[in-house]
């Protein structure tokens, strides 16, 4: 270990002490242990008897594991909400526990005089020559930050959304002591859980909560979301007031709806959960296909039913970009995933990975991808997430050799919170089940992307190639590539050409020899020339030298 992390480590083991003995605290002594987290208590029977788990019999677990993760602050909440997301990791009464995160109101939220401290500090502006009004309560208070609900002195109703106190801080000391705790629960995390990818998590996750951290880097978000939206009239994305808003302040138009989890609401207001359903994947569809910019965690806290016909979207702390090649292959992709076409969709996400897998390789992928969603559809539709499939579809091309762009995993990962999403609006939904009905095809035809093309080819005329024929191109491709990286050659086996070559040599060597005299018995005629005009008598000299060379070498020439 390095100097470095040693003394990382010696800062960050009373926090880690406390994160061990909370989690023992609500019943998870035995797991810790198991983990190996418990060796950083000397007297183990001591940690063990000080929480019996006997005073959590009656407590699921999946309640207590909420408890610990709130009582552990906001690193651990933030860490509880991407869990949330972890459908093919976590039994879904976890799931759907740990999802309570996303919108628990916290009451350690910052006060009134703190907030006007935070703004003075932040903005130069004192708060109350700002706001008209400013409610002091917040109507969200999560891990990270507060909102309250405002009005500015023109009479703008925003949205102030401002961060709570020491949490860079904290933050960032978490930071340090989950490095520490996931080196040491790795290798039994590998071997109990089978999730051999813990430190990529992590680093995941650590960009990730950074990130969030700079209210101004989700404000430029926010502000290019708002200018790309194509459906102004039925999606509504706040404005930023830039004036007001700094890395810990963020001041936007406030969206007043019906949030999209409020089934009871939405149905009270007579809404078309259909209709609504409908617009909001048109919208995202469009962002990610069309403009090649959007939102990558959209959960439904987020999502707000404005009107029969009209939504708006807030929250884009974290967003992914598509180039347009690449939009063009996943929406390839995409049309033979979600019409069934398993087998093309294998083979088109080995040609986004840019995969160079000989055919044994490729066959293995294919197999195992297949083989797990076999299995996987025996469960009926409402329970079935196609985002998942998708996201395992991640780890076995991991496994096999597949180097997975960062964009495409993003987008996969995006995919699962707005299926989600789908779900509270119609439980029956997948994407499987639907196909691409809620998306409107046209509008990428109007910006020239082609897709009835892509569809025809793809849904019809590729199905009925034969085998030397739909194999060609995928050859063809490998051989270029192999051509592009210079890693390409031929070998030439010859049998009783020996005579021919021996021939082609001698009369190659000629050629050249011919071509050489040629050039000097002409440069030699031109010295003759200009050494008798302008009586130059030592280039004369050079010239009848070089020409009578050249006459001499043509005389041997004809001999042999």
């Amino acid at each position: 270990m390095k100097i470095g992390d040693i003394l990382r480590l010696i800062r960050a083991i009373k926090r880690i002490r406390q994160v061990v003995s909370i989690f023992a605290k609500h019943g998870f002594y035995q797991i810790i242990t198991n983990i190996g987290l418990s060796k950083f208590f000397i007297f183990k029977k001591y940690l063990k008897a000080a929480y019996p788990v006997d005073d959590y019999l009656n407590v699921p677990p999946e309640i207590r594991l909420r408890y610990a993760l709130e009582e552990l602050g906001p690193t651990f909440i933030k860490l509880g909400q991407v869990f949330s997301q972890e459908i093919r990791t976590l039994p879904l009464k976890y799931i759907e526990e740990l999802r309570k995160l996303q919108d628990a109101t916290r009451p350690d939220f910052n006060d009134i005089k703190e907030i006007g401290d935070i703004f003075k500090n932040e903005t130069g502006k004192n708060i109350e020559d700002v706001f008209e009004s400013f409610n002091e309560i917040p109507i969200a208070s999560a891990s990270i930050a507060q909102v309250h609900k405002a009005v500015l002195k023109d009479g703008t109703t925003v949205a102030v959304k401002i961060k709570k106190r020491n949490v860079d801080k904290i933050i960032k000391n978490d930071i340090d002591v989950l490095y520490f705790i996931v080196n040491i629960i790795k290798e039994p995390v590998r071997e109990l859980l089978y999730i051999d990818n813990v430190e990529d998590l992590y680093k995941e996750f650590t960009k990730s909560i950074i990130s969030e951290l700079d209210f101004m880097a989700e404000a430029g978000y926010t502000e290019k979301i708002r200018k790309s939206n194509l459906d102004k009239e039925v999606v509504v994305i706040p404005k930023i007031h830039w004036q007001y808003s700094a890395r810990s302040i963020l001041v936007e138009d406030f969206i007043d709806g019906v949030k999209v989890s409020d089934i009871d609401e939405l149905s009270k207001k007579g809404y078309d959960n259909k209709v609504i359903l409908k617009i909001f994947l048109n919208h995202f569809f469009k962002q990610i296909f069309v403009i090649g910019y959007f939102n990558a965690d959209p959960h439904p806290g987020n999502v707000f039913v404005i009107d029969r016909e009209k939504i708006g979207i807030i929250d884009f702390g974290s967003v992914g970009i598509i180039t347009k090649d690449l939009r063009r292959k996943i929406l390839k992709y995409f049309i033979e995933f979600f019409n069934s076409n398993y087998e093309e969709a294998a083979s088109l996400f080995i040609e986004i990975c840019m995969a160079d897998l000989t055919d044994k390789e490729e066959q293995i992928f294919k197999f195992e991808l297949m083989e797990f969603i076999e299995s996987f559809y025996n469960k009926p539709f409402k329970d079935i997430y196609s985002s998942e499939i998708l996201l395992e579809t991640l780890r076995i091309g991991q496994k096999n050799k597949l180097t997975i762009p960062s964009e495409l995993s993003l987008l996969f990962k995006a995919l699962l919170p707005i299926e989600s999403i789908a779900k509270i609006l119609d439980p029956d939904f997948s994407f499987v089940d639907s196909g691409l009905k809620f998306f409107d095809f046209d509008v990428l035809i109007d910006k020239k992307e082609r897709v009835k093309e892509i569809k025809e080819s793809l849904t019809d005329k590729l199905k009925n190639y034969k085998d030397l024929i739909s194999g060609f191109p995928k050859r063809a491709d490998k051989i270029l590539k192999k051509m592009s990286e210079d890693n390409f050659s031929i070998d030439f086996i010859h049998k009783g050409l020996d005579g021919l070559i021996g021939e082609m040599e001698k009369s190659s060597k000629r050629m050249t020899n011919g071509l050489l005299i040629a050039s000097l018995i002409i440069s030699s005629g031109i010295l003759v020339f200009i050494g008798s005009v302008y009586s130059h008598f030592y280039i004369l000299i050079m010239g009848i030298a070089g020409w009578v060379t050249g006459l001499l070498y043509i005389l041997i020439l004809l001999i042999k």
